[in-house]
C-alpha cells in the first residue's frame, strides 16, 4: 500500500513537471510594442549638380556686357558630418513555441518570432561640396564674355555647405531570435534583422556657397541655391539587424532595450532652381537662374539604442 502510495505521489509529480515544462515552452503568441531612442546617423557622400543660365543682356555688369549668353555646369560632391538622430515607433508580432536546445532535461530554448514594425526618423544632413574636376562656362574666357569659347574653374575652387533637415519613416519585416536560458528565466536576449523601405523626406534643404573661382561671383553669403523649392521626397531599401534584452516584469509585460543598426541605400532628389531676380530678390543684385538642382545620397547608416514596452494578448 505504502509503495502504491509513493509510486502514485511520483507519478504526480512527474506529470506536474512535464506541464510546468510544458507551459515554458508555450509561446507569448501575438504580442504589440512601442519603442523609443536615440542615436547616430551619417552619410558615406554626397552629390549635386545643376546648371547656371546667364542671360546677359548688356546691362548687367562688366562681365556681362556682350549681349551673349553662357551657362555654368555645376558638379559637386562631398562626405557628410555625423549627426544625431532620434526615433519612436511600434510594431506587432507573433512569437512560435519554443524549440528546445539540448536534450529534455535542458534549459536552453529559443523562440523565433516574426514582426511588423514601422517607425520614425528624424535627424539632419550637411556636408561641404566642392567640384572634384575643373568646372566649364560655356561662352567665357579670359574672365569676360566671348563667342564660342569655353573658360575652366579648376579643381575645388567651387564650394557649397549644403544642410537638410530629414524625416524618415521606416517599415520593416523583421525576424527575432528569443533565447531561453537557465540563468534568469524572465530574460529572454535576443537577436533579429529585418528588411523593408524607408521614405525619406527631405525639408527646409539649403545650399549655400562659400567660395567661387568665377570672376562675377563672391561667396554669395545668404543665398539659398534651392530657394524655389527647398523640399524633395524619395524611397529607398532598408536593412536592419538588432540585439537586446527583454525582461518579463509582470504576466503579460515585458520591457526590452536594444542596438539597432539600420542601412538605408541610395536615393536621389530634385530640388528647386535658383531664382533670385535682379530687381525684387531678397539678394542684393540677384542671380542668375538656374536648372533645377540634382542630389544623390549615398548610403545612409544609423546606429541607435532602443527601449520600449510590449503587451502580450
Amino acid at each position: 500500500m505504502k509503495k502504491t502510495y509513493i509510486a502514485n505521489l511520483i507519478a504526480i509529480l512527474v506529470s506536474f513537471s512535464q506541464l510546468g515544462h510544458s507551459e515554458d515552452k508555450t509561446s507569448r503568441g501575438f504580442y504589440v510594442g512601442g519603442f523609443g531612442g536615440g542615436g547616430t546617423s551619417d552619410n558615406d557622400h554626397i552629390s549635386q549638380s545643376g546648371e547656371a543660365f546667364k542671360r546677359t543682356g548688356g546691362a548687367q555688369g562688366i562681365y556681362r556686357d556682350s549681349g551673349e549668353d553662357f551657362n555654368l555646369l555645376v558638379n559637386v560632391t562631398g562626405k557628410s558630418e555625423s549627426q544625431s538622430t532620434s526615433l519612436g515607433g511600434l510594431h506587432v508580432g507573433y512569437e512560435f513555441p519554443e524549440l528546445q536546445i539540448g536534450n529534455n532535461l535542458s534549459d536552453w530554448g529559443v523562440l523565433i518570432a516574426i514582426e511588423l514594425e514601422g517607425y520614425y526618423l528624424g535627424s539632419s544632413i550637411s556636408g561641404t561640396l566642392t567640384n572634384p574636376n575643373p568646372e566649364t562656362f560655356n561662352g567665357l574666357e579670359g574672365g569676360v564674355v566671348a563667342i564660342d569659347e569655353t573658360t575652366q574653374l579648376n579643381a575645388g575652387q567651387h564650394k557649397f555647405v549644403d544642410t537638410f533637415n530629414q524625416d524618415k519613416g521606416v517599415l520593416l519585416t523583421n525576424v527575432v531570435f528569443n533565447f531561453k536560458t537557465p540563468f534568469a528565466k524572465n530574460f529572454f536576449p535576443y537577436i533579429g534583422g529585418g528588411i523593408g523601405a524607408a521614405i525619406n523626406s527631405l525639408s527646409g534643404s539649403n545650399s549655400a556657397q562659400i567660395a567661387s573661382g568665377s570672376p562675377y561671383a563672391g561667396n554669395e553669403i545668404g543665398l539659398n541655391h534651392f530657394n524655389s523649392n527647398p523640399n524633395a521626397d524619395n524611397s529607398a531599401f532598408a536593412a536592419q539587424v538588432k540585439a537586446g534584452v527583454r525582461a518579463q516584469l509582470i504576466d503579460k509585460i515585458s520591457v526590452f532595450v536594444e542596438y539597432r543598426y539600420l542601412h538605408v541605400t541610395d536615393s536621389s532628389y530634385t530640388f528647386g532652381s535658383t531664382e533670385y531676380p535682379a530687381v525684387g530678390s531678397s539678394y542684393p543684385g540677384g542671380h542668375a537662374q538656374t536648372s533645377s538642382w540634382n542630389v544623390g545620397l549615398a548610403s545612409l547608416n544609423y546606429h541607435t539604442g532602443v527601449f520600449g514596452v510590449q503587451y502580450d494578448f
